[in-house]
């Protein structure tokens, strides 16, 4: 009867075997994608830009999670701009969005239709999508965060808005719920309130791959402050509301973890261009508005815990347009159905698989600012103090805070460099709001005592 066991033992065998290899080929979960864009924040005003008197620790973990870029950028000098060149993946002047949509209702201003954002293609990949915040891309219902590829939407639409409940809000800076609006705002804070609905909506959708572009309005005007964090500011508006948005990182952050989703989630963090006017850019010339580095150089942290090494520091040049393809290389998504890319995938380099990426030259062009970079090479004009036609040239490794003009010396490079620059323009497509269009949209100050 000896046979009896070797032929159990042959049938377990075909059981076992199958249901292993089955496993081994289980679908690995694609990664939530987490984008926190903060708004109008100096390049100096975080700890981990080396801001000793402004403690940012939760969002210092990201950069000590994975990794800090020193040179990196935005597509646009200002808020809209720079929003529809990282929701896009492309110059935002390809498409003719060069200008901040202005504050008025308009059924033509708007990211153009044309444009297939990058929530749409993770969308269209399986993904849960939710806008969360400023939107300021456009106000019509066709301009609609959820028309844009979003499942879910809860902001407002407007560049700027009060951080406090508003008991008659507007048309456009209301709070609204998907398309309609909140009917009656509640609630203490704006920066923790977004990143409180953030979590809420990480533990409805924790199951299902998630994609979260949290655009906060914290730092951007007005300069709105609890009584808290500005005793802990010592009565400083902006350390305050950068306090509170330190804190609301780490609401988004603890959220994560708590539902065992941090080594699941890709999340990046960087401002939406350099810092407003009287912010803290050191060591950077210029701010918001133009193209010195103080207007387009911001912080930008990225963690992948498990897949990106952690504490790296990388200098290499990078733009907020890389965010779209390096979010689809995590999906596993091949390339965008919409039009080229004009970023490029940021996870060989993240990740050590390459040390010496490809080089390229980045542009930037706000009505008149304008600039290009090739190499450590920039060439800077059109910004205010500039002559009509007057172009400087730095060199950024040695000279991050532009204050070297090398054009008379190096002649060659200024051609070059121009031409380069005029190759690219020739791409660009008109802005149809251009004309009232401004390049800064902080709202008038008001005088209101901080709620506790």
């Amino acid at each position: 009867m000896k046979p009896v066991p070797l032929l159990l033992a042959a049938i377990a065998f075909l059981v076992v075997v199958p249901i292993k290899a089955a496993e081994d080929q289980a679908p690995t979960r694609k990664p939530n994608v987490v984008v926190i864009l903060s708004d109008d924040a100096g390049y100096h005003e975080f700890s981990c830009q080396g801001n000793a008197n402004i403690p940012t620790p939760r969002i210092d973990s990201i950069a000590k999670a994975g990794v800090r870029f020193t040179q990196a950028y935005v597509s646009g000098t200002v808020c809209s701009p720079s929003r529809a060149g990282l929701l896009s993946g492309r110059y935002q002047q390809r498409f003719g969005h060069e200008l901040n949509i202005p504050p008025a209702y308009s059924e033509t201003n708007g990211l153009p239709l044309t444009e297939t954002l990058l929530p749409r293609v993770l969308k269209d990949a399986g993904y849960r999508t939710i806008a969360l915040g400023k939107w300021h891309l456009g106000y019509a219902p066709k301009f609609h965060p959820m028309e844009r590829g979003f499942t879910d939407y809860y902001g407002f639409l407007q560049g700027s808005r009060s951080y406090w409940p508003l008991a008659k809000p507007g048309r456009l800076n209301c709070l609204m719920l998907d398309r309609e609006p909140v009917e009656k705002e509640s609630f203490e804070y704006m920066t923790d309130h977004l990143a409180e609905k953030a979590a809420e909506y990480m533990g409805r959708h924790k199951d299902h791959p998630f994609f979260i572009y949290l655009a906060f309005n914290a730092t951007h005007g007005p300069l709105h402050a609890t009584e808290a964090d500005l005793a802990k500011a010592g009565g400083n508006k902006v350390k305050a509301m950068t306090i509170a948005l330190d804190r609301a990182v780490g609401i988004v952050l603890d959220a994560l973890e708590t539902q065992g989703l941090t080594k699941d989630t890709l999340v990046f963090f960087l401002n939406d261009n350099g810092g407003a006017s009287g912010r803290n850019n050191k060591p950077l010339r210029g701010h918001k508005g133009s193209s010195w580095e103080g207007g387009i150089r911001v912080p930008f942290l990225v963690q992948w815990p498990g897949t990106i090494p952690s504490a790296q520091v990388k200098s290499e040049p990078v733009i907020a347009l890389d965010i779209f393809p390096t979010a689809l290389a995590a999906a596993g998504i091949g390339k965008s159905p919409g039009k080229p890319l004009d970023g490029i995938d940021l996870l060989p380099l993240m990740t050590g698989k390459t040390e010496n990426p490809t080089p390229r030259t980045l542009y930037w062009k706000t009505g008149s600012p304008w600039a290009v970079r090739d190499g450590d090479l920039k060439l800077v004009g059109g910004n205010p103090g500039q002559a009509p036609g007057e172009a400087k040239l730095f060199d950024l490794s040695q000279d991050i805070g532009e204050t070297q003009d090398l054009a008379k010396e190096r002649p060659d490079e200024v051609k070059r460099l121009q031409a380069l620059y005029q190759n690219w323009a020739a791409t660009h497509q008109p802005t149809p709001w251009g004309r009232g269009a401004k390049a800064n949209d902080d709202p008038k100050p008001r005088k209101r005592k901080p709620k506790p």
